[in-house]
């Protein structure tokens, strides 16, 4: 009967207001359609979760815990974490359900309300565009009626001369309206010469750069071309050198064997 009571001061207790003036659980039930349905069936439920436990005394008297039982003392940071069995307490567990449904409706409210506030914004993009081009139609007429009232006076002018007013200003208005059209079109054609321009001129710059490279390349080759040629002059010489000097070494090196051969042929004569 314990956990009963105890379950039962859970399922009773209210909420207890704080001083940051919070709005209260109930403060989305006008704008979501059936969530008081939901919150009264969750509490109908609730209260017949908690008569079926006070007609199970027996289940609660087997479930009381065994005071003769001997328990042994962990270490503070070896102690296992206690947890709720949900599944031997099924108040508990229902307990949790309607918390989770709460908290899934709360969360579809603030969904839906993220999706009207995107939708207004929206909306609010789209007024303002719309303002900006009354506004720019209304100054223009507000111009033109300006400009009509400045050439002439209303007051004694006739509909007949106020009509054909209109109907020159409008002619001029098209006529400005042409040449507009008439020197965008220039500008936009000079704008594709320009590029055009842009585009031969960074061609010229890259054929003037592939030129600089070949050029800076045949001064290397004809510069290494030159020093081959040098290279060429001075083996030449060293070949000649060589020769001249082999020469001499065979010259003396039979000037050497005529000497050895007369020193030979005096010993044998001896």
């Amino acid at each position: 009967m314990k956990a009963s009571q105890k379950t039962k001061s859970l399922a009773a207790k209210k909420p207890q207001t704080d001083g940051y003036n919070l709005p209260s659980r109930n403060a989305l039930a006008q704008i979501l359609p059936g969530f008081q349905c939901r919150v009264t069936e969750a509490t109908t439920d609730l209260h017949n979760v908690t008569q079926q436990e006070k007609k199970r005394p027996e289940a609660a008297q087997t479930n009381r815990p065994n005071i003769n039982h001997t328990f042994q003392v962990h270490h503070p940071q070896n102690r296992p974490m206690i947890l709720p069995d949900l599944e031997e307490n099924p108040l508990m567990a229902e307990i949790t359900d309607l918390q989770n449904k709460e908290v899934g409706t709360y969360r579809s409210a603030m969904g839906k309300m993220a999706e009207d506030i995107i939708a207004l914004r929206t909306q609010v993009v789209t007024l303002e565009a719309e303002n900006s081009q009354l506004r720019s139609d209304l100054s223009l007429h507000q111009d033109l009626g300006r400009h009509l009232l400045d050439d002439a006076d209303i007051a004694v002018m006739t509909k007949a001369e106020i009509a054909d007013r209109i109907a020159s200003l409008k002619f001029k208005l098209a006529s400005e309206t042409s040449k507009v059209a008439t020197q965008r079109d220039r500008i936009q054609q000079l704008q594709n010469e320009l590029i055009k321009k842009n585009d031969s001129e960074k061609e010229l710059l890259k054929l003037n750069r592939v030129q600089q490279q070949q050029r800076g390349n045949l001064q290397h080759h004809q510069s290494h071309m030159a020093n081959m040629a040098t290279l060429e002059v001075t083996i030449k010489r060293q070949e000649k050198v060589i020769e001249k000097t082999e020469k001499a070494l065979e010259s003396k090196l039979r000037e050497m064997n005529r000497q050895g051969d007369d020193k030979t042929q005096v010993m044998l004569l001896t």
